[in-house]
């Protein structure tokens, strides 16, 4: 049997406003990243899209960059046929310049309105035409919300969401509360990233296979 095949995005979007600005936030993409190696060394298949963050060499993972959460979109859009889990921990900007100005906008006397519109979450859908597949995603809030996360994970049908706050961004080791929809629910304070994701790829690999009808996808 071919090995799965997972799709991991991760890292900031930039939302342009002129050539020079643009709308973004602080993450960094190193979760995004170990996932992606855990899986690899467990035998998957595995897509990464990364926003515009530094990164290492990425040997034996298909890297996909973007920019823009529309970028984002269309790069799952054209590889959800083929995917049986889903790691979403990019941090999207819900909202993006309705227009991109040409060129630098110059400072002039007054205010400056600038106008927005909602960008396509990309996780919800994905939700909308899961199928058979594994999704997590991650619930990053100002202060801890379990309600907040659990209300995400069952609007996008995710199989686990995690709980953080924004002291995670950027660093190695974070605080998260793992919530199952199903109702089991664990804190893991000071984990690091790279366990974090070797516990995500083992447990994806345990829902993948039941959904096959195969064993627990090991690499073995």
């Amino acid at each position: 049997m071919n090995p799965p095949v997972l799709l991991i995005t991760a890292g900031p979007t930039r939302e342009p406003i002129d050539d020079v600005r643009f709308l973004t936030n602080g993450a960094s993409g190193i979760l995004g990243i170990e996932v992606a190696r855990a899986a690899r060394d467990a035998g998957w298949e595995v897509h990464l899209a990364l926003g515009p963050v530094p990164h290492p060499a990425l040997e034996g993972i298909h890297l996909h960059p973007f920019v823009t959460a529309l970028d984002l979109e269309k790069i799952a859009i054209q590889l959800w046929p083929e995917v049986d889990a889903l790691v979403a921990t990019a941090a999207v900007c819900d909202y993006r310049p309705a227009q991109k100005i040409v060129g630098k906008r110059k400072k002039s006397a007054g205010d400056w309105n600038l106008q927005l519109v909602r960008n396509p979450d990309v996780l919800a859908g994905r939700g909308a035409e899961k199928g058979a597949r594994v999704l997590v995603g991650f619930a990053l809030e100002a202060t801890e919300d379990r309600q907040e996360a659990l209300r995400k994970a069952v609007n996008k049908r995710l199989d686990l969401v995690l709980c953080n706050t924004l002291g995670n961004l950027g660093v190695a080791m974070g605080d998260y509360i793992w919530l199952e929809p199903a109702g089991h629910s664990i804190s893991l304070p000071e984990i690091s990233k790279v366990d974090l994701a070797r516990k995500l790829v083992e447990f994806i690999g345990t829902k993948v296979a039941s959904r096959r009808g195969d064993r627990a996808f090991n690499g073995e």
